[in-house]
């Protein structure tokens, strides 16, 4: 629904609103502003009409401050969204953020194809980095996939979307997560088998960074090969139940075609046990982590966007001329669990590119 529909924008706003919605969703909107008095820099801002998200999303106002308290704890690196301001009145919350000019990964894959090895292991290494600063400061992401991974101009990485995110580990003391949510083809078994146990006092719960792990585990392979390797890992699914019952050494043709090196890290951090699942230190000791990348400086950015984008990126469909945002297709509200909800002080959030297909059901 577009925003008139709901209520007017707030008229105090300490920025200017330069462009017309971008990106909406049932309660949201996204748009372009720029300071009060100058033409730049251009940033993204995100409008959440707090009644709608409450009566529709079940998305408290106390979850929607969370939301904007953990990305203001954790953006403050290269390969995630910077966390600008957030602010609100009896309407609505706003969220001000970095402009990724360059669109979601998940539009620049060729499905089927994937990326090619080398643009693989770049996307692949700048996620890592991010979620290994995000899991040092106690957080958990929760929704990794490529819809939730934007680009700049110059093609590098920048995880988005902190609605599922939550605080996992606060002053030393860790917390497991019981919270049913994420993405059927990128969630972790863990997540799905905790939930059909239901949230008794005795029902186990899980590390959201391994659940992470697995995401990433999950991402690298549909970079690699254009699609993912199930739809969801139950039973259910043909695939997962060949992936499991030959100890990761399916026939399938989509692990078939994948590159030799990778297999073992891609089983490492796919092992259905999470406490054999490879860890971060895990995945950047791995031969194919380490490998020599051309296309990447010794900080993990790319050395020469210009070259690749013209060269490497052709495969990847990048247009620099495209407006970079999601779509409303796309586009949804945050959902934000944290599981100490007075660890972080009240401050701001981020934008929002895709709806989680399985939404949080309750709070820990």
């Amino acid at each position: 629904m577009h925003h008139s529909q709901l209520a007017p924008l707030p008229c105090d706003l300490p920025f200017r609103i330069v462009s017309k919605t971008i990106g909406q969703g049932a309660y949201a909107c996204i748009k372009k502003a720029c300071p009060s008095h100058t033409d730049s820099p251009i940033f993204a801002v995100k409008f959440i009409h707090k009644e709608y998200a409450a009566r529709h999303g079940k998305i408290s106002p106390r979850q929607l401050q969370m939301e904007a308290t953990v990305h203001k704890h954790i953006g403050d690196h290269y390969n995630i969204i910077s966390f600008f301001q957030t602010g609100e009145d009896s309407i609505w919350r706003w969220i001000a953020m970095e402009l990724a000019d360059g669109g979601d990964l998940f539009d620049k894959i060729e499905a089927d194809e994937g990326v090619g090895e080398d643009i693989a292991h770049v996307y692949f290494s700048q996620l890592i980095s991010a979620v290994g600063y995000m899991h040092s400061k106690g957080v958990g992401h929760r929704d990794i996939k490529p819809e939730n991974m934007l680009l700049t101009a110059d093609g590098n990485l920048k995880i988005a979307d902190f609605g599922l995110a939550t605080l996992f580990e606060y002053k030393g003391v860790t917390k497991l997560s019981s919270t049913f949510c994420g993405s059927p083809p990128y969630i972790a078994p863990e997540v799905i088998s905790c939930s059909n146990k239901g949230h008794s006092s005795s029902a186990p719960g899980y590390r959201p960074d391994l659940v992470d792990i697995w995401s990433c585990g999950i991402v690298l392979f549909v970079l690699l090969a254009g699609n993912t390797p199930w739809d969801s890992p139950t039973e259910n699914s043909y695939e997962f139940h060949e992936y499991v019952t030959t100890n990761a050494r399916t026939s399938d043709e989509l692990w078939l075609n994948l590159p030799p090196a990778t297999l073992s890290l891609l089983r490492g951090m796919l092992n259905v046990d999470p406490s054999s699942r490879f860890s971060l230190e895990d995945v950047r000791r791995h031969p194919w982590y380490t490998r020599p990348n051309p296309h990447l400086l010794p900080d993990g950015q790319l050395s020469d966007p210009i070259n690749i984008a013209t060269t490497m990126f052709e495969s990847l469909h990048i247009d620099f001329t495209q407006n970079p945002l999601p779509t409303g297709e796309s586009f949804g509200p945050d959902r934000m669990e944290t599981d100490d909800s007075t660890a972080l002080s009240s401050s701001p959030t981020r934008l929002s590119s895709t709806q989680p297909e399985l939404p949080r059901h309750d709070m820990l």
